[in-house]
């Protein structure tokens, strides 16, 4: 898809040249798994040990109140630097007692290993909520609780470098060069490029394969500040994002977002449609309906 130039009233420059393809995404045989984020391991291999036994190669999983036994985090920062758009804070701890109330993480390969990359919204022991991006292997389920994964068997989120930004990415990544069978409900693996409006780009990744109606399971990544539905405009210009419930229907889409600002606070709503850029990149993973 041809780059066209952003015309948000939000928008930042990145160190490097755009590519022009702004939206990446691939399409193939939807899988769907139930499953159990086991007590005692880290999060990294409570998703992907169950993941690699069912053959979900690259996709998305989310989960909601999960007890955690340690939580180790990082949150959005402005960059210190012209070699970014923007960073990550310092590494940042919580106590035993925090539960993560929803969560969403894209499953891939970094270097030819399991890698996972995780948005979060929790409650503290002291209840208040706080969210970030999870270092996953430091971080401990403490009990046993449900998930839910989609993907592919195919294909999966794998990460390179990516020149524009100046950051290791994931990108949508074929693991056969035969063609797989076509019938049956398929799911969408998309990157989404900076300066695109999130909203209309999901729009576009179905649209590009012929889908009228999917849901986004997928969704991590980072937009600029944001604008929602309802009129209120977060100036941030470091986020991070992920979606609480999102559907494409007719051509047309709607996202409801949680997105943490720099100083860790949650924000939540309704994306005002065509006002708001993606920041570094966005995961996405569709499920045709």
């Amino acid at each position: 898809m041809p780059v066209v130039a952003p015309s948000f009233a939000r928008t930042v420059r990145h160190p490097g040249t755009p590519d022009p393809q702004r939206i990446v995404a691939l399409a193939g045989p939807a899988m769907q798994l139930d499953f159990t984020l086991e007590a005692g391991l880290n999060l990294r291999d409570a998703i992907c040990i169950p993941l690699a036994r069912a053959g979900l190669e690259g996709g998305t999983v989310r989960f909601a109140n999960l007890p955690i036994a340690a939580l180790h985090f990082l949150m959005p920062a402005l960059a210190v630097d012209d070699q970014h758009a923007a960073f990550y804070s310092a590494p940042h701890a919580m106590e035993e007692g925090t539960v993560i109330e929803y969560a969403c993480a894209t499953v891939g390969r970094k270097d030819g290993e399991p890698f996972v990359h995780c948005h979060a919204v929790w409650r503290g022991r002291n209840g208040q909520r706080q969210g970030g991006h999870l270092m996953m292997e430091k971080t401990m389920v403490a009990t046993s609780t449900p998930a839910q994964a989609w993907g592919l068997h195919d294909a999966t989120m794998a990460t390179r470098y990516d020149p524009e930004t100046n950051f290791t990415l994931f990108y949508p990544t074929r693991l056969s060069d035969r063609p797989t069978a076509s019938s049956g409900k398929r799911v969408v693996l998309a990157r989404i490029r900076p300066d695109q409006d999130l909203t209309i780009a999901v729009e576009r990744a179905c649209a590009a394969h012929g889908i009228d109606h999917a849901i986004v399971r997928g969704s991590v990544g980072s937009i600029i500040g944001a604008e929602f539905a309802d009129g209120r405009v977060l100036e941030d210009r470091a986020t991070e994002i992920l979606i609480r419930s999102g559907e494409v229907r007719e051509g047309l889409g709607q996202l409801d977002i949680g997105l943490i600002n720099p100083q860790g606070e949650v924000c939540e709503g309704v994306l005002a449609r065509g006002r708001n850029p993606v920041l570094i990149c966005f995961e996405l993973v569709l499920e045709e309906k």
